[in-house]
């Protein structure tokens, strides 16, 4: 990790136990900062990046810490391997911080009382609310301290929850001292939902700014598109949480009106944004499925049901181990499969559906000894026609119908499909 003197400018790197107690900024980029290059051969020139980084500098050393992180100057941007070891070991370094500061250079106080109600209106209109970094940069921290555009406090975390709280949708719990034991109690559908309405200049970095919230890490790959880097999130992320909160998404049939039916996972962040209050079902740990990523798609290994159905064009209501919190309501989604194949997809995306526990329960029941696999492609990473369908497709949850009949909301019983050997 290089750290930068407060108060000589130099930088020196330190590795692990050796890393001496630092603070940290957390800031919204603006223009003329400054790299590791130009810090480090004191051409940095003037401007708000070079006050930036001597404010904080300044104000730290007062405080008394020897050493600071600042990532515009600390990470040298031209070496692709240390940029991808600072983004996945980014939410570890603010969590080890010994303080972090959070510069609002678009806030000043202007002598006014901090708990007013004008400025608390310019303090939630900061554009570092709408940033998908500092949402690690927000939770990871011990100790958090709000600064304005003059370096006057404006106050810690602490204090300002119920404010961070209404412009974030970020429950308190998760912003006290002890907020990240919380963090890892929150469900995936939970945590996605914090970065769903953030904004990042790369599209890959909306993708690559929550591997610290999932402590996973990946490969950075620019060039692959926001899409594809979230894709790849969410595979790590399934080979981590037993969480199927990760498919309790929705697309807004306003914004994607053609966005009826895909895989099940999830194109981009926002389609979370209506999913904060999905937690995992208590029963989870007896019911939840196996799965995981393939080549033909994402695999669900689940028990057969005892007696099978032959269909054509099919479609079935999946039971997730998921449940709303306001009122601890079941949910699940739709799925329907194409005559002859195993190739299934999400489709009705605009909506979550509501089951009972005494439904689940007794779909459950249901179910044989033998497994099966069924694949769900996702069309944004499998082309099409790409592979031979042979195996059997069978899904827990719901009863089994023409593909252009609607599925009674009620209908809990199990359907199967016998697939025939076909191009996809």
């Amino acid at each position: 990790m290089r750290l930068l003197h407060a108060k000589s400018l130099e930088f020196a790197e330190f590795f692990d136990t050796q890393i001496p107690p630092y603070a940290i900024l957390s800031h919204r980029w603006g223009e003329k900062e400054v790299s590791f290059q130009q810090m480090r051969k004191n051409r940095a020139k003037e401007g708000p990046g070079l006050s930036k980084i001597l404010g904080f500098c300044a104000l730290v050393s007062r405080k008394g810490h020897e050493w600071v992180w600042i990532d515009t100057c600390c990470i040298d941007k031209k070496s692709s391997a240390e940029l991808s070891e600072a983004i996945n070991s980014m939410f570890q370094w603010y969590a080890k911080a010994t303080e972090c500061l959070v510069y609002l250079s678009d806030v000043s106080l202007d002598g006014q009382d901090a708990s007013g109600k004008e400025f608390i209106a310019r303090f939630s209109a900061s554009k570092w609310f709408s940033r998908g970094w500092t949402v690690q940069e927000l939770l990871a921290p011990a100790q958090l301290t709000f600064y304005d555009a003059d370096w006057e406090k404006i106050g810690d975390r602490g204090d300002l929850a119920f404010e961070i709280t209404a412009v974030t949708g970020i429950r308190a719990r998760y912003l006290g001292m002890k907020g990240r034991d919380f963090i890892w109690k929150a469900s995936v559908a939970t945590r996605m939902s914090w970065v769903s309405r953030r904004q990042t200049s790369r599209s890959e970095d909306i993708a690559y700014c929550m591997l610290g919230l999932f402590d996973v890490n990946m490969p950075l790959l620019y060039g692959e598109g926001g899409v594809k880097a979230f894709l790849r999130l969410q595979m790590e992320i399934i080979s981590k949480w037993e969480d199927e909160t990760i498919f309790a998404w929705t697309s807004n049939q306003e914004v994607d009106p053609a966005d009826n039916s895909s895989g099940l996972l999830a194109s981009q962040p926002r389609l979370f944004a209506n999913s904060e209050d999905c937690s995992p079902a208590p029963f989870r740990n007896q019911s939840a499925l196996r799965y995981w990523m393939t080549n033909r798609g994402l695999a669900f290994q689940i028990p057969s049901p005892e007696q099978s159905a032959e269909a054509a064009d099919s479609s079935v209501f999946i039971n997730l181990c998921v449940k709303r919190n306001q009122d601890n309501q079941l949910i699940g989604i739709k799925a329907s499969c194409r005559s002859g194949t195993n190739r299934w997809k999400r489709c009705q995306n605009h909506s979550l559906f509501e089951t009972t526990p005494n439904q689940w329960k007794r779909a459950e029941s249901q179910f044989g000894e033998q497994p099966q696999v069924l694949y769900f492609p996702q069309s944004e990473l499998y082309p099409k026609n790409n592979y031979l369908e042979t195996s059997h497709a069978i899904r827990r949850g719901g009863s089994v119908s023409r593909s252009k009949k609607e599925i009674p909301p009620n209908s809990r019983k199990f359907g199967v499909i016998r697939a025939q050997s076909e191009l996809g």
